[in-house]
């Protein structure tokens, strides 16, 4: 069966993907193999049984495709189920002399401009 456009397995595959590879990186870590070393182990491994399962190729890039989607719908998932956490902001400053005085200056212009009519703008 061919793989379709955009490059995903089969859904049969889907479910033994992700258990072959949970499996491919714990013999890579008995092996004794870590961190970046370990993931391509079982990357490169992970792409060969499901190729022989498929009967075609399945490629390394579509097997990461699989576990990177997996991985951001349980993130999404996760992070649905909790609380959203606040920003934690600074108590606002009072504002300046400077800006009091700049704010009282636009007010008192925008009220002169206003009774001016039309004709009147509101300069910042």
């Amino acid at each position: 069966m061919p793989t379709p456009p955009h490059g995903t397995p089969d859904r049969g595959l889907k479910p033994f993907i992700l258990a072959i590879h949970r499996e491919a990186l714990d013999t890579a870590a008995t092996k004794g193999l870590t961190g970046t070393l370990a993931q391509v182990a079982a990357l490169q491994d992970t792409a060969s049984l499901a190729s022989a399962r498929a009967g075609r190729p399945v490629t390394e890039e579509e097997v990461m495709r699989l576990l990177l989607r997996e991985r951001r719908a349980r993130n999404i998932h996760e992070a649905a189920g909790t609380a959203p956490v606040t920003p934690i902001r600074k108590p606002a400053a009072a504002p300046s002399r400077f800006h009091l005085g700049r704010w009282r200056s636009v007010a008192m212009g925008m009220a002169r401009s206003a009774s001016a009519g039309p004709a009147g703008k509101a300069r910042l």
